[in-house]
């Protein structure tokens, strides 16, 4: 069994405390969770203009996933093997270079669709190694009694930036530079990101084993999560609410225009904030951004109720959000939008904050990386499926469907672990000065 070995005397001079060390990965994630977001609709987005089939949506959706089903348990016996910081900068850096190529194919006019599908499983790939690796070594740069908080931090950054992020790229797309500007936007992001990694200073390490064999290890990962009862319905739970939210979000570049365009009036400076993708963009915009005040207030529900029924509530909130929101015919649709998203960031709270809580240090990484695998499995198949669907019957029952899906994925997970037993005993300590607060 791995060591977790300590800072020396020394280290512990010079190595800043863990709130710290919070700042340089809350301020990086939330710079490139922004550019990730102009890339979240400028890539659909040309996309629908290269051929305007769902079916292609799904594929891209699908082409961006699809490497964590490939390689995440991989990744995760590779992140305990190794040093987990330098593994997020390369990623880093492989993703500002993959987008920066795209930037150049779109502004040249040289690309094809299948360039975009290449492009997001290079992305996804350096994903699944980032996500799985940032979760592991959240422990090892800040204190365990303020995980809850940094979670929730990072969350409501990355539902910040998901309500920013769309607008500026549907503007950008229609109306200041078109997609090769927003694609070079979001490579220059993923460099600012590394920069600030590498202020990150790792108060302890763990020693890989020096005669693991590698497939022991892998084993011992997916033993002990299976093993553990909220971690394996947990993992389980979000795997079929994937499977329910890939279509769903992809399919609203379609939806969107069909079924919630207009409705309301808006002065008339505003208008070309609603015209053609700018419409769209900033649609997602205000769906995260209002749900953003949800997520916000995930430290608060944490103490006011365990990690299971929060990440319960979440789910119901999701599926219950997505299916007020497809029954209505106007821009206001964005409420209830709003609300699934506040439902989705509570469950990736819950699931996060439980897999560091109840995982040894040693075998974080590959825990982490299995119990992700596990649940991304099925965003391929949800993501192809729901586009096709939506092709062959229209987009409202594939949005009847998954919402009925999400509600009833919830009563199930109700009579387990996750609403009867608390994970353990959760302190959620008041935001401090030095952390970007919750309200």
């Amino acid at each position: 069994m791995p060591l977790v070995v300590p800072p020396s005397l020394e280290e512990m001079k010079t190595v800043a405390p863990g709130r710290r060390n919070a700042r340089p990965i809350i301020i990086g994630q939330t710079i490139s969770q922004f550019g990730d977001y102009i890339a979240y609709v400028s890539l659909p987005l040309f996309v629908v203009e290269l051929t305007g089939r769902g079916l292609d949506l799904g594929l891209t959706s699908a082409a961006e996933s699809l490497p964590a089903l490939l390689f995440g348990v991989t990744a995760g016996v590779l992140l305990d093997r190794t040093r987990i910081k330098r593994i997020l900068i390369a990623a880093d850096l492989v993703r500002a270079t993959a987008f920066g190529l795209l930037a150049v194919g779109a502004a040249s006019g040289a690309i094809s669709t299948w360039m975009v599908f290449l492009t997001a499983f290079l992305v996804g790939s350096m994903a699944t190694f980032f996500d799985s690796g940032l979760q592991a070594i959240l422990p090892h740069v800040v204190g365990s009694d303020e995980l809850v908080q940094v979670n929730s931090t990072l969350s409501f950054a990355g539902t910040l930036a998901w309500s920013l992020g769309p607008a500026v790229g549907g503007l950008l797309v229609s109306q200041f530079g078109g997609f090769g500007v927003a694609f070079g936007f979001d490579a220059v992001t993923f460099l600012v990101s590394a920069a600030f990694l590498t202020v990150v200073k790792v108060r302890s390490h763990a020693i890989p084993p020096a005669r693991e064999r590698f497939g022991t290890a892998l084993k011992s990962g997916l033993r002990f999560l299976f093993a553990n009862r909220h971690l394996r319905w947990a993992t389980l739970g979000a795997a079929v609410i994937n499977l329910v939210f890939a279509p769903l979000e992809a399919l609203l570049f379609l939806l969107i225009p069909d079924r919630l365009s207009g409705g309301i009036t808006v002065p008339g400076f505003l208008d070309f904030l609603f015209l053609n993708q700018a419409e769209v963009g900033l649609f997602l915009a205000l769906q995260a951004g209002l749900g953003s005040i949800g997520v916000a207030l995930a430290p608060r529900i944490a103490r006011r109720m365990h990690l299971g029924r929060m990440f319960l509530t979440g789910t119901a909130l999701m599926g219950l959000g997505f299916g007020a929101m497809a029954s209505m015919h106007s821009f206001l649709a964005v409420i209830p939008a709003a609300v699934a998203v506040s439902g989705l960031g509570w469950t990736n709270v819950a699931v996060a904050t439980m897999r560091q809580q109840i995982t040894p240090a040693p075998m974080l990484g590959r825990v982490v990386a299995a119990s992700r695998t596990i649940a991304w499995a099925l965003i391929p198949v949800g993501a192809v499926a729901g586009g096709s669907l939506a092709d062959a019957v229209g987009l409202l029952p594939v949005y009847i469907i998954g919402a009925a899906m999400a509600v009833t994925t919830t009563v199930l997970l109700s009579a387990t672990a996750l609403w009867s037993d608390p994970v353990g005993s959760i302190d959620v300590p008041a935001p401090r000065p030095d952390l970007p607060s919750m309200p």
